[in-house]
């Protein structure tokens, strides 16, 4: 072969090679977990039409993804980041799970006497009813009561309430729902008797306990009870879609009715940051986690697939909690046998199986 032809075989090789490489590479970029889960997000965001998705992943306690799209303010178009803050709902409730079974940790408390021996603000209702009831909702404590001319005024409230005791108000006069222990009856307003209890004990305002015990100590930085009035760096703006399809503001609305329930404000990589703390017995020993990640069943002997302030699937190896607030959808979900964290937020709404949703973001981590 000529050195002609021959440098020019080499060159048209060489190109090809390129080619070929940059191609793979190309597709093997494509084809990431990350990648994979940034596509998934667009779709959901547009099956769900949200104005912001934010999600966090944890595999074996390294953060391995953090992102968010859409928009955390759609008026002024500021795009959402990881750093964006977001109404958590009823994830609410596994941080005062978690802060309540640290006191019982610490011989602070006893989860199976009367509750009015730690909080003297609920009546007496002439029956057993513990902490350890009010955690699982068996407590029969009431919920919102959907049916009433009512049910705005207490879910969109605006009462400022000073404390947990405080916010009784709404609920302590009420009948039971049921006996204590014989159905699983979800209360938002059990949490808050919760709220109280913790405040008696820890001698301080509900969110002083969370942040010094919880907060402070797993360094979830961006983490508080909303307060509308404080600013709070990086809170998003709550939406709610109108039936012609078009974005309006959240009514305005004051948490301090419900915080160990509902009301507090987070990041998807401070909730993987709490998962993590559970996972690694940061917070709680391994004892007091499995306590709390134990389902209970009710009096006659009925399933719940609810333990203490989590949710937890037939074969254990889910443990689980969604939250549903004014403009705010929310979960935290643990894989603990994989220690696998997924934590997702946004600022609407949210119309499909979440569960489902996470469950398939969960394959894209998996070893």
């Amino acid at each position: 072969m000529k050195p002609q032809k021959a440098n020019k075989s080499i060159q048209v090789i060489t190109i090809i090679l390129t080619i070929v490489l940059f191609t793979t590479n190309s597709y093997a970029q494509s084809n990431t977990p990350s990648k994979k889960a940034k596509l998934f997000i667009e779709q959901a965001m547009e099956e769900n039409k949200l104005p912001s998705l934010s999600i966090a992943v944890s595999y074996k306690g390294d953060v391995v993804f953090a992102e968010a799209l859409g928009f955390s303010n759609i008026e002024n178009k500021v795009k959402a980041s990881a750093k964006s803050v977001y109404r958590v709902g009823s994830i609410s409730k596994s941080i005062t799970a978690t802060q309540i079974m640290l006191l019982k940790q610490q011989g602070k408390i006893d989860i199976n006497t009367f509750i009015m021996d730690y909080c003297g603000a609920f009546p007496d209702k002439g029956v057993l009813i513990t902490s350890k009831q009010l955690l699982s909702h068996l407590g029969g404590i009431r919920h919102y009561n959907f049916n009433s001319p009512d049910l705005k005024k207490e879910y969109y409230s605006l009462t400022r309430y000073s404390s947990s005791a405080h916010s009784l108000d709404i609920f302590k006069t009420d009948s039971l729902v049921s006996n204590p222990g014989t159905k699983h009856h979800y209360s938002s307003y059990g949490y808050s008797i919760l709220g109280c209890i913790i405040e008696n004990i820890e001698k301080t305002s509900f969110q002083k306990a969370i942040k010094k015990n919880i907060f402070n100590l797993v360094k979830m930085n961006q983490s508080t009870v909303d307060i509308p009035e404080q600013i709070i760096p990086y809170r998003v703006s709550a939406y709610e879609r109108l039936r012609d399809g078009t974005w309006a503001n959240t009514p305005p609305v004051d948490l301090s009715n419900k915080y160990p329930g509902g009301g507090i404000l987070s990041t998807p990589t401070d909730l993987v940051k709490f998962g993590n703390s559970l996972l690694q017995f940061q917070i709680l020993n391994k004892e007091s986690t499995e306590e709390m990640w134990t389902p209970l069943n009710t009096s006659n002997g009925s399933s719940t697939n609810y333990a203490l302030g989590w949710r937890v699937s037939d074969d254990k190896k889910e443990i689980y909690h969604g939250g549903s607030s004014a403009g705010g959808t929310s979960y935290l979900y643990i894989r603990p046998e994989e220690q696998l964290v997924i934590a997702f937020c946004s600022n609407s709404s949210w119309s499909n199986s979440r569960h489902e949703f996470v469950q398939k973001l969960a394959t894209l981590f998996k070893d």
